[in-house]
């Protein structure tokens, strides 16, 4: 019996020395992410604080994939980032609740620069009551733009009014970019 409470004892400290391993790892890599900047819709400010990276099928071109990065002021669910349709009426739903502010840049990785077609899209129900897609008036810069690390600013080319609707935008992140 006193065996096995030290096989048992054994057991959990390894357990729990892999579990802080995992965990440290995924600290460090998390950290390497990073965002800061601010939202501005009629007068209220919210600050950036996440960003999520992912690849979509292009639009004209299936067999292509575009490359794209979602800041918001809060967490995303997974269920909620704009993949994919069901993503975009997810996070659309959360935007028309007041629950997430964000913006989402359409990168051209092969040009190093923001999409030609739709530059971004913004998620705010100060704007719209869901996504609302935009080109001409962002502004982005890379510092560092490979297969794998994407590190920028992107602002609006100044305030920006739509429908009556005064807002403008300003952040600075560095990302880490998954395979496509």
């Amino acid at each position: 019996m006193h065996a096995n409470r030290s096989i048992g004892a054994g057991l959990s400290r390894a357990i729990l020395l892999a579990s802080a391993v995992l965990t440290g790892a995924t600290g460090i890599a998390a950290a390497q992410d990073q965002v800061s900047g601010t939202f501005t819709v009629k007068g209220a400010t919210t600050k950036f604080a996440y960003s999520y990276v992912y690849w979509r099928p292009n639009f004209f071109d299936q067999s292509k994939k575009d490359l794209f990065v979602l800041f918001s002021d809060v967490p995303v669910p997974a269920n909620a980032i704009p993949k994919d349709d069901d993503g975009v009426a997810a996070i659309a739903g959360l935007v028309r609740d007041g629950k997430v502010h964000a913006l989402e840049l359409h990168l051209s990785p092969a040009q190093k620069q923001l999409d030609s077609a739709e530059n971004a899209a913004v998620y705010h129900a100060g704007l719209a009551p869901g996504r609302y897609g935009m080109s001409g008036m962002h502004v982005f810069t890379a510092k560092t733009f490979t297969t794998s690390l994407l590190e920028g600013t992107a602002h609006t080319d100044g305030p920006q009014e739509n429908d009556g609707v005064k807002w403008e935008y300003d952040l600075h992140f560095k990302v880490t970019l998954p395979s496509p």
